[in-house]
């Protein structure tokens, strides 16, 4: 697969500016580990030549960095991977203009609802999904939300938006990430409720599984550390009632507690229940696998351009991939990504939960649901 073409482009008074010249783009979006609460995304551009520009780039900036890579989707040629504002504008004048180096940092689409402060907010009780729609809608951000399954308590809130996002997000089990389908249009935060799942299946392979037409490439693996998602003994503490604990009963204990918006304790014990039944499993995963775009295929098995790489790096989060390593195959799902690029070779990072710590690949299980016996799980 050719090298990627990074490019920028940011909005200052409705017109959007191209940004030349970039050496380098280093981006963080998503999570780590799906345990943990969900940060503002990370971009960052080294630029040359900044004493060419006309409109400087200024902070608070809408921007957007994405990949330019005609002829791999028909009709499209600019791949999104980050969306938010430039955070701050540092230049490095050399001695002459054209030694002068601009290094552009940016936030995600994260830092609006950090920066959207509410003042004794009342939400009522509903399902969480309704409450992040409330939410946004208090504070004019673009939310598309789906599939909330818990019922939140009846709260009065003040602080602001992003802290009360990750509240109704914890009581959830949820997933939330930013994404745009193109770079002027709108952008919105997407937030799935817990065991959704994307239709889309990404597949790699290193070559020693059985293949398909459809399989990437990739050049590093890890796996995860089991002090990173283990947990025997469980503490969901809502707002509005009584902790709940839930315990596997062994010793020594590995405890973990959140806070949450649960309506009831019996919605916190199941819950805690869904999380110690998660985390409670010793077995191997995947943490992350990390791929380039110079190895990858130029073509697809099926002789279409292959254009998977880009669409893996561009909206990963929430999909479900199965991956072949040493004749076994690991089915994971997308919790975060890393990119880093050079004008010659960009890298991409994709951090994953394993099959155990995801019910929508668990079948017939008192806690997480069982077929034929009208019993849906938490």
């Amino acid at each position: 697969m050719k090298s990627w073409e990074w490019r920028a482009q940011y909005e200052q008074d409705s017109t959007w500016y191209t940004l030349g010249s970039i050496q380098n783009v280093d981006i963080m979006r998503g999570r780590q580990l799906q345990i943990d609460d969900y940060s503002i995304d990370t971009g960052n551009v080294r630029v040359l030549n900044p004493s060419t520009w006309t409109d400087p780039p200024k902070l608070g900036d809408p921007i957007c960095l994405y990949v330019y890579a005609p002829g791999y989707v028909t009709g499209v040629d600019e791949f999104p991977m980050f969306w938010g504002r430039i955070r701050d504008v540092k230049i490095d004048y050399g001695m002459v203009t054209n030694e002068d180096v601009a290094h552009i940092s940016c936030e995600g689409l994260q830092a609006d609802w950090g920066r959207a402060q509410l003042n004794a907010f009342a939400l009522t009780q509903q399902k969480t999904d309704d409450a992040v729609l409330a939410v946004a809608t208090e504070v004019g951000l673009s939310v598309a939300q789906f599939f909330g399954r818990s019922t939140i308590s009846a709260i009065t809130f003040t602080g602001n938006a992003l802290d009360l996002i990750n509240t109704i997000t914890r009581t959830e089990e949820a997933r939330m990430f930013a994404y745009g389908a193109t770079i002027t249009g709108t952008w919105y935060t997407y937030w799935y409720g817990r065991n959704t799942v994307l239709a889309t299946v990404y597949y790699m392979n290193d070559g020693t599984c059985a293949t398909t037409l459809i399989d990437q490439k990739y050049n590093e693996i890890e796996f995860r550390s089991s002090a990173d998602n283990f947990y025997n003994l469980v503490t969901i503490t809502p707002d509005a009632v009584a902790a709940q604990t839930s315990t596997a009963g062994t010793t020594p204990l590995y405890a973990w507690q959140k806070d949450t918006l649960d309506y009831s304790t019996g919605q916190a014990l199941d819950h805690a229940t869904w999380v110690r039944k998660n985390f409670e499993n010793k077995n191997q995963a995947i943490a992350s696998i990390s791929y380039t775009d110079s190895i990858q295929p130029e073509t697809s098995g099926t002789g279409a351009p292959n254009a998977t790489p880009l669409a893996l790096a561009q909206a990963p989060i929430q999909n479900p991939m199965r991956i072949g390593f040493r004749t076994t195959f690991y089915n994971v799902m997308v919790e975060g990504v890393r990119i880093s690029a050079t004008p010659g070779q960009t890298r991409v990072t994709l951090f994953t939960s394993g099959q155990d710590q995801n019910a929508y690949l668990i079948l017939n299980d008192s806690v997480y649901g069982t077929l034929d016996n009208n019993k849906l799980g938490f």
